[in-house]
């Protein structure tokens, strides 16, 4: 107990040098982004050891877990408002844009000079300012995407069907949840139920090759936008997998982050 009574102490502690003044440049974020993830990875890797030493601490050990990850996503979002004026200070916080109000967002976006408001991201976050993002109980939006065939996808074939969208995230959800989506899969008709992949690739080739590497029935979709896609603006993604189980009317009846069976169920028609 003792061994596992300074560990925490080492993880709660440690964060603190990364709070040290650093200039305002692309080396500076680049700096201490390294550092906040190199300290989170030597304290996983810590209690990890401990993990598989001390079974009987096992409830302790995954609370000081999640208290790690909380600080070190909390410090995350810290440095890419306090960097978003340099390039990649400003792509993290198009990433962590969910967990930041609007108007944080905008006040943030307000400040920068007009190049970095007019650079990629900064359209990116801006149009995430501007768009109500999908959430349950809303009528989902198609836009345009090609299959992995190489033809548009036919939204219009989905009328009157329930849909499960995924947004990418086949390999995080292994091999378990992988099984889990083929025995739902196989359990519903298509006559009720499609399941559409989409997938945040660049190309039609690499798209065919997402498909080959996780072969089933299901269509695989792309628009080839990744961060400028609708289904990340407007969906209001970031995690993978995350998922959007529709009525047959196409209402959004669930939106979670993972493959979540238990939430999809009740609603399955």
């Amino acid at each position: 107990m003792n061994k596992l009574f300074f560990i925490v102490l080492a993880c709660l502690f440690s964060t603190l040098k990364l709070y040290s003044q650093e200039a305002i440049t692309e080396a500076g974020y680049l700096k201490q982004d390294s550092i906040l993830w190199t300290e989170y990875e030597k304290q996983t890797d810590e209690l990890s050891r401990c993990w598989e030493t001390m079974p009987d601490k096992q409830d302790s050990i995954l609370n000081v877990f999640q208290e790690i990850y909380k600080k070190s996503a909390k410090r995350n979002i810290e440095l890419a408002m306090k960097y978003a004026s340099v390039p990649s200070g400003l792509q993290r916080l198009y990433m962590v844009r969910l967990d930041v109000s609007k108007d944080t967002l905008n006040h943030i976006l307000n400040s920068l000079d007009a190049d970095m408001q007019e650079s990629f991201y900064g359209r990116n976050i801006r149009e995430h300012i501007l768009t109500r993002q999908i959430q349950e109980g809303d009528s989902v939006q198609t836009f345009s995407c090609i299959g992995s065939d190489g033809k548009e996808f036919d939204w219009a074939a989905t009328d009157g069907k329930q849909l499960l969208l995924l947004y990418g995230g086949l390999g995080c959800m292994g091999e378990d949840g992988r099984q889990e989506l083929k025995e739902l899969y196989d359990r519903t008709s298509r006559d009720d139920l499609l399941v559409i992949v989409y997938w945040p690739c660049s190309s039609l080739k690499e798209l065919q090759e997402i498909k080959q590497a996780y072969p089933s029935d299901y269509p695989f979709i792309s628009d080839f936008k990744q961060e400028a896609s609708p289904i990340r603006i407007k969906y209001g993604t970031q995690a993978t997998p995350t998922c959007f189980l529709t009525d047959k009317q196409h209402i959004v009846r669930v939106k979670c982050t993972g493959f979540r069976t238990d939430l999809f169920n009740p609603f399955i028609e």
